[in-house]
């Protein structure tokens, strides 16, 4: 009888095992592992294998550890999903820099050119500071650039110092749930972004956005909808602009946010104060904004002339939807209207009290 129990148990643990190992492959296509369990140790490995122009989600599940790859999703290898455990230990990183990289858009850690890219509990990081001495005739350190279409990042760490998170193209990107540090300009490019429910920390007196949009051509650039504008944790940082223009068309607006008492009075920037700078003029076909955001930082009493607080229908034109819509942009030809759905989405909201005056302890409890 015993004999014929243990031969059972064995019997249910072998289907058991089978059983997880049928789920696992279901649900991960390629499991990414640095100690070797996975099916390869390297990111950009299981990124060549995905196949060309799939029709079909890859879903790449990455083990704990730190990954140091500098890493490229060509185009073709479209509808990727990169999974992680969690942003705080599963960690991609590099350290190219402008100066050795040969550009600004050659510095990246990771480089996404696929349409329908998904990331979720990932940190992607580049380690150069740009205030070490070294680094000042090109400190611009991308850790992650957006050249596809409709990418979304959820749970994820974009970290960095100056040029952290370059979303190149005119196209789509949705960022949820995330934390966005840096130094200069850490969130610039052309894009159509959407950031909700996200920490913006700053981690210098300078400009956390550079937008590049073209004039007259963009509904929407950068918004930012109920997240938390600070310095970063433990900083020393005092005077920080909410964005200064790149380009002509330039287009940053903040919804329901709150913003630390590092943010200037002035609240934005021009982008250089000499007239035989190119971008000299650029403010005045700029378009930046505010609407219904709270916190020491939020008084717009002082704020520049040519900066705009929004009125409740024109902050009502700023949904997912018509962000996101085909139309939005004249600048190229977007594939259709998007609205991204992100599923076991359960964060709560991040934003602080009315009444608070520092983000820092809020931040300490958000996605732990």
């Amino acid at each position: 009888m015993k004999k014929k129990i243990q031969i059972l148990y064995l019997l249910l643990v072998a289907f058991s095992t089978t059983l997880y190992a049928q789920k696992d492959k279901k649900t991960y296509d390629i499991v990414v592992a640095a100690d070797g369990s996975g099916n390869y140790t390297k990111i950009q490995d299981a990124f060549n294998a995905v196949q060309d122009n799939n029709s079909k989600q890859t879903i790449i599940f990455v083990k704990p550890g730190i990954y140091k790859e500098k890493l490229k999703l060509t185009a073709a290898k479209k509808n990727v999903t990169l999974l992680g455990e969690s942003y705080q230990n599963t960690i991609l990183t590099y350290d190219d820099y402008a100066e050795i990289a040969g550009g600004t858009s050659k510095s990246f850690s990771v480089l996404i050119e696929a349409n329908d890219f998904f990331a979720e509990n990932i940190t992607f990081e580049n380690t150069i500071s740009s205030e070490l001495p070294q680094y000042k005739k090109g400190g611009q350190a991308v850790a992650l650039m957006v050249n596809g279409d409709r990418a979304i990042f959820h749970n994820c760490k974009i970290s960095g110092f100056q040029d952290t998170f370059y979303l190149k193209a005119n196209k789509r990107t949705y960022i949820k749930d995330c934390i966005i540090d840096g130094t200069t300009d850490f969130i610039f490019g052309s894009a159509i972004a959407l950031f909700e429910n996200c920490f913006i920390q700053c981690r210098k007196d300078s400009y956390i956005t550079a937008g590049n949009q073209e004039v007259g051509k963009n509904k929407f650039g950068f918004v930012f909808k109920n997240c938390v504008i600070m310095k970063y944790p433990n900083s020393a940082v005092s005077k920080v602009s909410l964005g200064r223009p790149w380009g002509a068309g330039a287009n940053a607006v903040f919804i329901h946010c709150f913003e630390d008492k590092s943010i200037i009075p002035e609240g934005w920037s021009i982008w250089s104060k000499d007239p035989e700078n190119k971008a000299y003029d650029n403010w005045k076909t700029t378009f930046y904004a505010e609407y219904d955001c709270y916190g020491p930082g939020s008084n717009y009493d002082n704020r520049i002339s040519w900066s705009h607080q929004l009125k409740k229908s024109e902050a009502s034109e700023y949904t997912k939807e018509k962000i996101f819509a085909a139309n939005t942009t004249t600048a190229n030809n977007l594939e259709g209207d998007w609205n991204p759905i992100i599923e076991k989405d359960d964060c709560h909201s991040i934003l602080p009290s009315k009444k608070i005056k520092n983000a820092d302890s809020n931040f300490e409890k958000a996605f732990k």
